[in-house]
């Protein structure tokens, strides 16, 4: 009995002990991942990314590296902390899980939690900043805040304890009647931000021509044609001048020079490096065009048709191109017997995105037809073509190539149709002449080798030309065929017996005159010797 009640005492003291002993078991497990860095550093980041303002969000997760203690409204006021991205994020855990002492932030141990757990905080080193200005009474600005205005022109302002961040420091007023407006970024190592300005007149030219002229984060002005006049700007020695140009996919920016070495009256040159310009551009022109007489010689796409089009022969500005030549050579019934293109020209080019242009051109085509592709009439010639297009160009690796995405198109404006029969005259003395005498008889010859006579009161005599033969210094025999009516070829009436004649002209300048030859029935004609009538002018 006694044994029986000794285990019910021992009973009822082992048994609160087990309870406590696993409650003190389950909190310290709990404690241990709770106030653990890892899921401290979570809880911040967490709060960091909440809405409003963020230092709020986060104040009661930092303090100083080096007291431990709270940093303070105060002291973040001019400080900005900026919203992060999903990717900034994950890339904020990551660094504060590997970060130490060494860095500007990082995770510090700053006392314990019940006893037995760390208490954990994201420690902020300190820094100072100090603002410098010679311009008196302007505002003194820290990421866009005042702090205070300037009260002489040898001024400086200095805040201490503030957390490693980015700042940029700026002055906004105006000196002697001129408007003033600069700012200096820290760069993460010089705590001097030096604002003392000097006014300076020159000249900016940039192959960016149409775009942002920047001092420093300071934008100035939108360029005109390449070129920015800055009158009696104020200026900070150490300020850098560059030129800007945003588009829809990324911006370009310029090469960049400090401002101390710039004189009055200096021009300063901000090109962006490797941009297409118009040389380049026709070449690429010029090499599309290649490709397609490639393609017509071939009957086939080249092997280098990929080096001049995006998508190679799935190009549609390609296609487009084939299918121009597509009616001449191949679908018509009197098909063209040759292209050339005489004439490629890049009529504009400009820029539409950060890697890609817009070029307009036009170009020529010239389409020649033989005599073999006309059984009937024998005719030939050229059917001219003007065209004038657009096409998009992007960059490709360090090239530049047709692009199979963008503004496209190609079309005829004019045709010009050259194609006739062959001329028994020399072009030059086509049409209507008249004799230079009181007659006033008009001569008109025509391409077919007619010449017709029309006197004063309309009488009118027509013969045929067959073929014209040379005789020297510009003196053509008519050849034609038995029972030709030859008094169509002169003015006056010949005759006589045992005589033959024969007849031609004479191209004397701007003006022609009538000729003929004459000998005895049975003997050759002596063309050395013409015989000249009528002088004509064109009418």
């Amino acid at each position: 009995m006694k044994r029986i009640k000794s285990i019910l005492r021992l009973k009822k003291v082992w048994v609160p002990s087990l309870i406590l002993g696993l409650a003190l078991l389950l909190f310290l497990v709990w404690g241990s991942f709770y106030y653990s860095k890892k899921h401290f550093i979570e809880e911040y980041v967490s709060a960091y990314c909440q809405s409003g303002d963020t230092f709020e969000n986060i104040k009661e997760y930092v303090v100083w590296s080096d007291t431990n203690q709270q940093v303070t409204n105060d002291q973040a006021q001019y400080t900005a902390f900026p919203k992060l991205s999903k990717k900034e994020v994950q890339k904020l855990l990551e660094t504060l899980e590997k970060a130490n002492s060494s860095d500007n932030s990082y995770v510090k141990k700053v006392g314990r939690k019940f006893l037995f757990f760390p208490d954990y905080r994201v420690a902020l080193k300190p820094m100072s900043l100090t603002i410098k200005t010679n311009v008196n009474q302007v505002d003194v600005l820290l990421n866009k805040k005042k702090i205070a205005i300037s009260d002489s022109e040898d001024y400086s302002f200095t805040l201490g304890r503030l957390p490693i961040a980015d700042y940029t420091a700026s002055i906004l007023g105006s000196y002697n009647g001129k408007s003033v407006k600069l700012s200096k970024a820290y760069d993460g190592e010089n705590t001097l931000l030096d604002l003392t300005v000097s006014f300076k007149t020159f000249n900016v030219t940039s192959n960016l021509t149409d775009g942002e002229l920047y001092f420093d984060d300071t934008r100035i002005g939108t360029l005109s044609n390449g070129k920015y006049e800055v009158n009696d700007y104020p200026l900070t020695d150490s300020a850098k001048a560059y030129v800007k140009k945003k588009y829809s996919d990324g911006e370009l920016i310029s090469q960049k020079q400090v401002l101390s070495g710039i004189s009055d009256g200096d021009t300063m040159t901000l090109d962006a490096e490797n941009l297409l310009d118009e040389a380049m551009a026709s070449q690429i022109l010029v090499s599309a065009f290649d490709q397609l007489i490639l393609y017509l010689n071939a009957g086939q796409d080249s092997s280098t048709v990929s080096t001049v089009f995006e998508d190679g022969a799935n190009n549609d500005f390609y296609k487009g191109l084939k299918e121009s030549l597509k009616t001449k050579m191949q679908t018509d019934t009197r098909k063209a017997t040759s292209l050339t293109i005489p004439a490629i020209t890049l009529t504009s080019l400009s820029q539409v995105g950060k890697e890609s242009y817009l070029a307009n051109f036009a170009a020529t085509y010239d389409f020649y037809y033989d005599k073999s592709t006309d059984s009937e009439q024998k005719t030939s010639g050229d059917v001219i073509q003007t065209l004038e297009g657009k096409m998009t160009l992007k960059k490709s690796g360090s090239s530049y190539v047709v692009a199979n995405s963008g503004q496209r198109n190609i079309t005829v404006t004019s045709e010009d149709n050259q194609v006739k029969s062959d001329s028994i005259f020399p072009e030059n003395i086509l049409g209507h002449w008249k004799t230079d005498d009181k007659e006033g008889v008009t001569f008109t010859f025509e391409a077919d080798g007619t010449v017709t006579q029309t006197t004063k009161d309309n009488g009118v005599k027509t013969a045929k030309v067959t073929k014209l033969e040379e005789e020297g210094d510009n003196i053509y025999r008519y050849v034609y065929n038995d029972g030709t009516d030859t008094s169509a070829f002169i003015t006056s009436g010949i005759g006589g017996i045992g005589v033959k004649y024969a007849f031609g002209i004479k191209i004397d300048g701007s003006h022609l005159k009538l000729v003929l030859w004459q000998a005895g029935t049975n003997n050759d004609f002596d063309y050395s010797r013409p015989l000249y009538s009528n002088t004509l002018t064109k009418q």
